[in-house]
């Protein structure tokens, strides 16, 4: 029988983690499902590690009393660096994340005021608007995506479009209207918060897709339009892709 934790058996556990194995952290967040209350019997651990200084940033892997930790360790200058330089231009910014939606488990001093301080000014400022080239070449891969499955006949086919084309239109939606997306099981969440009608939708669709091909294709067909019409609409005719100049191999 799987034994159920609760966030005080997680945060027990978490707290000897740090004191015995990292105690030079200055802030020691858990996020993730035991932070938002979504956990479930066999949910992972994420602890975000603080230290004053680290060479590198860096995550981890490791089993603590029974339990997966996934750690993930950075200073002020490395956690500025991944959110706004890897993170950030995604759309996505899961560190920022664990620090507004988890819990310190370890002394609350400036360090941990800094990093909260910092998460808050990186989720405030929002994701980078998407420029007219980026907007088109979404629409573009929309349009066609959708035409690939309406035109499907074959069930496998038309659901591996259909799961594509569902983390398109949710990611677009969001991103159109300045709102940070998410990946997985987070895509549908923050998808979800921002617009309950739309998630709905795309859920339905996509469900549809595998059991009636035929009525998920006419709700994806309804659901892409809705999710267009804002940022112009299909687009097929005229969009143009040139590559860089400088993609090209020395003449042979």
């Amino acid at each position: 029988m799987t034994n159920i934790f609760t966030y005080d058996d997680i945060r027990a556990i978490a707290v000897r983690l740090v004191r015995e194995r990292y105690p030079a952290a200055v802030a020691a967040i858990i996020g993730g499902s035991f932070a938002t209350g979504r956990q479930t019997p066999s949910s992972d651990i994420d602890l975000l590690l603080l230290f004053d200084h680290v060479d590198c940033a860096w995550r981890s892997t490791i089993v603590a009393e029974g339990r997966t930790v996934e750690l993930f360790a950075h200073d002020l200058a490395t956690f500025t660096y991944f959110c706004k330089e890897m993170d950030a231009p995604g759309g996505t910014v899961p560190l920022v994340r664990m620090v507004l939606e988890g819990k310190n488990i370890a002394a609350s001093g400036t360090h941990y005021a800094q990093l909260l301080a910092l998460a808050q000014a990186i989720d405030g400022a929002g994701p980078p608007v998407l420029d007219v080239d980026n907007l088109q070449r979404r629409r573009y891969a929309i349009t066609t995506s959708l035409e690939d499955l309406v035109d499907s006949r074959h069930p496998g086919e038309a659901l591996a479009v259909a799961c594509q084309l569902y983390q398109a239109l949710a990611d677009l939606h969001l991103r159109a209207a300045g709102v940070w997306s998410g990946g997985g099981k987070h895509l549908f969440r923050r998808l979800q918060a921002f617009d309950a009608a739309i998630a709905k939708e795309l859920d339905g669709a996509l469900r549809l897709v595998a059991s009636d091909l035929a009525a998920g294709q006419r709700a994806f067909e309804h659901v892409t339009a809705a999710v267009l019409a804002p940022v112009g609409g299909p687009l097929l005719d005229g969009f143009t892709l040139p590559a860089p100049a400088h993609w090209r191999s020395a003449a042979v």
